[in-house]
């Protein structure tokens, strides 16, 4: 659910992905189910969290989503062939838990803000 991922800094990074015909979210009319636009968030978040994890040396390990808060969607949802473009700013990181707040545009307009909180399992709970 991630073409690109540009990472920004430790707090920043952005994600793009072009919704394939095939993708699984596509839900009624041909458009991006909303389930869809968490799980582009969800595997933004992977990614970045994975990198930083490995920039200090550490494995990357599983990750799961704790919460999801203040999710907007506006439409018309985006459909196969629109590139989704993702903007992730971590708002705090407690232990294994970390906070983001996220905005998905498609040509300039945005289609979802929200909150995720997202827990990975710790290095020695690997498996």
């Amino acid at each position: 659910m991630v073409d690109g991922y540009f990472f920004e800094d430790d707090l920043h990074c952005r994600s793009e992905l072009t919704v394939a015909a095939d993708n699984m979210f596509l839900g009624e009319g041909g458009c991006v189910a909303e389930e869809g636009l968490l799980e582009h968030v969800a595997q933004t978040s992977a990614a970045h969290i994975g990198h930083i994890r490995k920039m200090e040396g550490q494995s990357v390990t599983l990750g799961y989503i704790g919460d999801i808060k203040r999710a907007v969607f506006t439409p018309p949802m985006p459909a196969a062939g629109d590139t989704l473009h993702t903007k992730l700013t971590v708002v705090s990181q407690v232990g294994n838990v970390t906070l983001v707040s996220a905005e998905t545009s498609v040509d300039a307009r945005v289609v979802l803000t929200c909150r995720m909180k997202l827990a990975n399992e710790n290095e020695g709970d690997a498996r």
